[in-house]
């Protein structure tokens, strides 16, 4: 959370969600998710950066199967390299989430490299989110592999996802779409929100709430700041 003037008064004016958001430090921590989660959890993980969330998660559940997609080719290599350790139990998929099988483009963010990438998305950023994070830039974009959920798992002989972990700048929604066949089957869906738009066409967290909600999930942690944060949706 940045000290800026916007901020303060949010945080005066929201007191308790400004509690909340630092107490989780912006996101809810695995001993609260694993409340929902077998021993041996089955993981989707979209938007897997650098790996470094996947390899906290492989060592938090050891029993766990986990499935990291990061469609941006230095970061899959990275995520590869961090997960390497705990062999076929965690697969990284060098795949974007949507609704079907394409080839589409990814504003990249930073130079590309895993370590500055993680604003990266296939929705256009806004001038909302240059003001927000000055500090973030977008220097290309890149072709990426699309596929569904449901096809990937298909596919790979998949059939139940316990968990997922969704960092998408703002394509969370449209990934959920292509996974109505594994859906019914998920637990909890940990999901960064946001309340301004900072990405063309993303929705805002009302709009996820309500879908989420048609989806059989509610929002149980609320960890999100005047901007955005993260939500732990657990089925109802």
């Amino acid at each position: 959370m940045r000290l800026n003037i916007p901020n303060i008064v949010y945080a005066i004016a929201h007191p308790m969600r400004a509690a909340r958001y630092v107490f989780h430090r912006d996101r809810i921590s695995y001993e609260v998710l694993a409340k929902y989660l077998p021993a041996n959890p089955v993981i989707v993980e979209a938007g897997a950066h650098d790996g470094a969330t996947t390899a906290e998660m492989a060592t938090f559940w050891p029993k766990a199967t986990i499935h990291a997609f990061e469609p941006v080719p230095s970061a899959a290599v990275e995520v590869r390299r961090k997960v390497a350790m705990f062999g076929d139990r965690v697969q990284c998929h060098q795949l974007a989430l949507g609704t079907g099988e394409s080839v589409m483009e990814m504003h990249v963010s930073g130079d590309g490299s895993a370590g500055a990438c993680q604003s990266s998305s296939l929705l256009s950023p806004t001038n909302a989110l240059m003001r927000e994070f000055p500090a973030i830039s977008f220097s290309a974009r890149e072709r990426i592999r699309v596929t569904s959920l449901d096809s990937w798992a298909t596919q790979h002989g998949v059939a139940d996802v316990d968990f997922m972990w969704l960092d998408m700048q703002g394509y969370e929604l449209v990934a959920l779409a292509g996974a109505t066949q594994l859906l019914p089957k998920v637990a909890a869906i940990h999901m960064e929100v946001c309340n301004v738009q900072l990405y063309e066409g993303a929705p805002l967290y009302p709009t996820v709430k309500r879908a989420m909600a048609g989806w059989g999930f509610t929002p149980t942690i609320e960890a999100f700041f005047r901007v955005s944060g993260n939500v732990l949706f657990v089925r109802h």
